[in-house]
Formats: structure tokens, C-alpha cells, sequence
């Protein structure tokens, strides 16, 4: 009989939860108030000893039969490394099988599965799970293969656009957005300086030949959303104005009969605050070129933008409403201050997490300029301060409701904004950071691990500056033998930096999640 030591005497629920039970009778307290049958409470007289003879016999005789000599074996994987990668892309990336758009759940999969000489959607797909699968192992020859992978789909997707069939077919554009989040995963943009560039040229490209038809259908139009929000994340990094074809064709799609049809859904806002992010891209890239220099211009475009993006909140329907819900009995680290957000769909909460990080580099942008003005409007100051610490908590406190859903990549630059955000508390950037090293190393997102880093760094080194623009080539090559080991070096230091921000951390008017303390 081995003895096992003291044991939990909490009911099955919260023994599986890892929380505190009060072992309350005949059912715990945490059960009733969620409005659970309690399980009750296991016999811990049958379980305190157990009789092990048949395990310890049959360990003996393993053991034994170990030490006969034996041919040499060689171990493979079970399965071909590509199935693996295709495998992993469905279950952590595809983000086309869910909410709003379901007219043809199994059509990216389907396409997937299609037998031909040279499938694009396969290839790149695979070079997507292969260059994830990679970051998550640590492993320099599947980021090797990844690479082969990746060059395989660029092959495969020219031989698509000479046809002008097939250059104009869904699953052409499909494989653009797909090439697009490869460079995101696995975050070599150092190597390629000139990729986004011309990414956004053939995808826009595409977008001009595929015409007013692709907004006839559901899933030409949901391709255009996706493709235009890697466009306008890209002109935002670079400080580059919107591509005059890209206003073009989202005008046509703003006037298109899918369009309206969302929008009688309530699946589409009846405000576009896509034509509110163009004018922002645009202020920006006017900045950075010089173009505009006065502040006072400067703040008196972006309190323009600003005014309509509250425009923008008042006109959302009511089905695009949320909560906020007492989260203390949500897993530890996935909630912020005790409470998190409730919405409808991910598709929702999207939305508005695009219109909060658009407030709060416009308010960014309004506390740079109006600093620089002689005489600075206190009272303006101090609406931009509350406006940008309380969109960034509000941000947090939603993310708990894309944990396992593939439309978490959408929250990477929106947490990166708000952990390198000084107005913030110390505790709310650090949350940020910590979802941010989550995604990356859950999902073996290469540029959600390095954004994360840098955060932790700027904590670490309690002066970050103010920054009004995404990162730009903030990323370390990643693929070859010499870095293999960058993502584990990420993630040892992101763990000696938390072991450094809690030692000197002097608290914060933020309540800090259990996992922190």
C-alpha cells in the first residue's frame, strides 16, 4: 500500500478548476453562485492508500526486459511534418470557419484538401503551420522547412496570376492574406525590408482586376476586409498615405449589396470607420513627410477624427453592445482587475478594440501636439490622459474573450500600443505584455514574442518613449541555425525581465491579476 499524502477535500468542480472550495454541504458555495449542480465530494479514505503491486511488478519486469540487447531503433513522426503543419493551421488560424461570415464554413479547408499539380492554398498554408510549429518547438529545421515551404507557395501562386482565370479566383487572394500573416508568424521582416511593399502592390493589384464582382458574394467580400486591414496596418508602420485604390475599391464595397445586407444583419456598423481610419493613416504619413508641421493643424484634424469616432460609437446597433462581468472565478492571468468583457461574437469585439486603438493614437497624437503649443489647454490635456488610460484598460479587460480563438492575432498591435503607453500604470502595460508573450508563444506567433520583449525591456527600463506609430523592423531574423534558439532566448528573458518588474514594482491604482503576484 503506498500512501499519497494529504489531498484535496473540494468538490470535482473546483478540484478541476484549481480553485478554493468551501466544501460547503451538500454543494460548494462557488458551484451555486454560477449556477452549477456541485459534483459533491470524492471518499478520501478509498484514495489516501492505494495498493500499487500490480504497477511496481510490472515496472520490475519492463525494467528487466530493458536490459536484454536489442537491434538499434530509429524513431520518425508519426505523421509527414506538412499534414502536421496543415493539421495546426486549422486548429489554431482559421479564422475564416467562424462568425459573421458562414455562407461556406469548409471552403478554405476543401480547397485546402483539392488535388492538383500545384495548389497554392496548400502550400502556403502548410508554410504558415510549418513556420508556427517552428516557433513553439524551437526547432531550426522545421523553420528550414517552413522557408522551402514558403518558397514553394511564392511558385505556386505565380503560376496562378498567369492565368488571368485564376489570377482573379477567391483563392488567389486567399493566398495573398495567407503570405501576409506567414511574414507575421514567423517575423522576418529584417530580411525582407521590401516585402510589405510589394505585398500591398499585388494585392492591390488583385484587387483592381477582381472588380465589383468579388463584392457580389459574401466571401469576396470578407477576403477584401481581411486584405485591407494587413494594407492599412502596413501604410500605418511606414508612415505611408492610403493607396488611392484601396479608397477606390472601398468605396465600391461601401456601396455594395453585401454591404447592405451586413448592415441589415447588424453584422456591418452603420458608420464606416474604415474611411475614419483613412483620414488618421493619412495624417500620419502627412507628418512623417513633413507636409503638415503646425501643431495646431495637427490637433485640430485629430480632434476631428476624434469627434467622429465617437460618432461612430453612438451609431453602432444594440446588438453590438457588451458587459462587464465580475471575472473572479475566471482562469488566473486572462482577466484584468477582477473584471473582463462580454460580447456577442469575436467579430464584435474586434470592432470595437480597432475603434479604441484608433482613439487612443488620435488622443496620442492630441497630448503630443497640444504639448507643443505655447499656452497648452489643460482641460484638453487631461481629456486626452483619461481618454487613452481608460480605452487601454477597457482593451485588457476584452481579451479574455479571444483566448482560443484565431481572431486573437487582431488584438497583437492594439496590446503592443497599450504596453508601450507611459500614461498607462505600470500593471495594465504589463498585462498587456503578458497577453502579448501569450499569443506568441501559444500560437507561435514570432511577432507577438518579439513586440512582447521590447515591452518587457521598456518596463524593465522604466523609460519608454511616447510612441505615436506601430513598431517598424523591431524583428530579429529567425529560420536559420544561428537563431534558432531566438524564440527560447525571448522567452527567458521576458521571464528574468517579470521576475524584475514584480521585485521593483511599487504598486499601481491597477488591481494586479493573481498571476502576478
Amino acid at each position: 500500500m503506498v500512501y499519497y499524502g494529504a489531498l484535496s477535500k473540494g468538490c470535482q468542480r473546483c478540484r478541476q478548476r484549481k480553485i478554493k472550495c468551501d466544501e460547503g454541504k451538500p454543494g460548494c458555495l462557488k458551484c451555486a453562485k454560477s449556477n452549477r449542480k456541485c459534483p459533491g465530494y470524492r471518499d478520501l479514505k478509498e484514495i489516501l492508500f492505494r495498493d500499487e503491486s500490480s504497477r511496481i511488478i510490472g515496472k520490475a519486469r519492463r525494467v528487466a526486459r530493458s536490459d536484454m540487447p536489442g537491434l538499434p531503433m530509429s524513431y520518425a513522426l508519426s505523421q509527414d511534418p506538412n499534414t502536421l503543419a496543415g493539421n495546426f493551421f486549422f486548429a489554431r488560424y482559421n479564422s475564416f470557419s467562424g462568425p459573421p461570415y458562414c455562407p461556406e464554413p469548409d471552403w478554405l479547408a476543401q480547397s485546402y484538401l483539392e488535388e492538383s499539380p500545384s495548389n497554392a492554398i496548400r502550400e502556403v498554408i502548410e508554410a504558415v503551420g510549418l513556420a508556427a510549429m517552428s516557433n513553439i518547438s524551437y526547432a531550426p529545421d522545421i523553420a528550414y522547412k517552413a522557408n522551402q515551404q514558403y518558397c514553394r507557395a511564392l511558385v505556386a501562386m505565380n503560376q496562378a496570376l498567369d492565368d488571368p482565370g485564376t489570377a482573379i479566383a477567391d483563392a488567389s487572394l486567399m493566398c495573398v492574406i495567407l503570405l501576409g500573416l506567414f511574414e507575421v508568424v514567423q517575423s522576418n521582416e529584417s530580411s525582407r525590408s521590401n516585402y510589405w511593399a510589394t505585398h500591398t502592390g499585388g494585392a492591390l493589384a488583385l484587387l483592381k482586376l477582381r472588380g465589383h464582382e468579388q463584392f457580389t458574394r459574401e466571401r469576396g467580400a470578407q477576403l477584401f476586409i481581411q486584405i485591407r486591414s494587413q494594407i492599412l496596418l502596413a501604410c500605418m508602420e511606414r508612415n505611408i498615405a492610403v493607396p488611392p485604390a484601396l479608397v477606390e475599391t472601398t468605396c465600391n464595397f461601401q456601396t455594395s449589396t453585401v454591404r447592405k445586407l451586413w448592415k441589415s444583419r447588424s453584422v456591418a456598423s452603420p458608420g464606416s470607420i474604415c474611411e475614419i481610419s483613412f483620414r488618421l493613416v493619412n495624417l500620419q504619413a502627412a507628418m512623417a513627410g513633413g507636409k503638415i508641421t503646425d501643431p495646431t493643424v495637427v490637433t485640430n484634424k485629430a480632434l476631428d477624427i476624434d469627434h467622429d469616432l465617437q460618432l461612430w460609437e453612438a451609431s453602432v446597433p444594440a446588438t453590438w453592445g457588451f458587459s462587464v462581468v465580475d471575472a473572479a472565478e475566471a482562469e488566473a492571468g486572462s482577466f484584468l482587475a477582477g473584471k473582463r468583457h462580454v460580447y456577442s461574437s469575436t467579430w464584435v469585439a474586434e470592432g470595437w478594440n480597432n475603434w479604441r486603438a484608433l482613439r487612443i493614437v488620435v488622443n496620442q497624437l492630441i497630448l503630443r501636439n497640444e504639448r507643443a503649443q505655447a499656452e497648452p489647454d489643460s482641460n484638453r490635456l487631461s481629456r486626452s490622459r483619461s481618454i487613452v488610460c481608460q480605452l487601454s484598460t477597457e482593451l485588457c479587460m476584452s481579451t479574455s474573450g479571444f483566448i482560443g480563438s484565431p481572431h486573437i492575432l487582431s488584438l497583437i498591435q492594439p496590446l503592443y500600443l497599450v504596453s508601450m503607453e507611459t500614461l498607462n500604470p505600470q500593471a495594465l502595460r504589463f498585462f498587456a505584455a503578458e497577453q502579448l508573450h501569450q499569443i506568441g508563444v501559444s500560437m507561435g506567433v514570432g511577432q507577438a514574442a518579439r513586440l512582447a520583449a521590447v515591452a518587457f525591456q521598456r518596463l524593465k527600463a522604466r523609460d519608454p518613449p511616447l510612441s505615436l506609430h506601430f513598431t517598424k523592423n523591431q524583428h530579429t531574423p529567425h529560420g536559420s541555425k544561428e537563431n534558432s534558439g531566438e524564440i527560447g532566448m525571448v522567452e527567458q528573458q521576458y521571464w528574468e525581465d517579470k521576475a524584475v518588474f514584480i521585485a521593483e514594482d511599487n504598486g499601481s491604482n491597477v488591481n494586479i491579476p493573481k498571476t502576478f503576484e
